[in-house]
C-alpha cells in the first residue's frame, strides 16, 4: 500500500504544479465597470429577435383560428340548409333525371299534311 500512496502523492504534486502553471498563464481578470450593462444588452438583443418571431407566430395562429372559425360557420350553415330533402324518394329523383337525359336523343319531328289533303 505504501507505494500507491507515494505514487498518488507524486500525482497530486504534479497536478498542483499543473494548476499553478495554468493560473500563471491565464490570470483571472477583474470585470470592468461596464460588464453587467454589456451583458444585459446582449441578453436583451437576443430577446428582441425571439420576440419578433413570437409576435409573428402569435399573429399566424390567430389568423388560422379566425379562418377556421369562419370556415366552420360556413359549413354548418350550408349543412343546415342541405338537410331539407325534397319530398320525392331517391328512386323518383333518379328516374326523373334519367328521363331528362333521354330527351336529348330525340329530335324534333315536323309532320306535314299529305298532298291530297290540301
Amino acid at each position: 500500500m505504501e507505494p500507491q500512496d507515494h505514487r498518488t502523492g507524486n500525482d497530486e504534486e504534479r497536478l498542483d504544479a499543473l494548476f499553478a502553471a495554468y493560473r500563471n498563464a491565464c490570470p483571472d481578470t477583474e470585470p470592468s465597470a461596464g460588464f453587467m450593462p454589456q451583458l444585459w444588452q446582449k441578453i436583451e438583443a437576443r430577446e428582441r429577435s425571439s420576440t419578433v418571431f413570437g409576435h409573428l407566430a402569435r399573429n399566424l395562429v390567430t389568423a388560422a383560428l379566425a379562418l377556421s372559425s369562419i370556415m366552420a360557420l360556413a359549413v354548418s350553415v350550408t349543412h343546415s340548409h342541405a338537410n331539407t330533402l325534397p319530398p320525392e324518394s331517391y328512386v323518383e329523383v333518379l328516374a326523373e333525371d334519367h328521363a331528362r337525359q333521354d330527351l336529348g336523343y330525340f329530335e324534333p319531328v315536323q309532320v306535314e299534311p299529305a298532298a291530297d289533303q290540301r
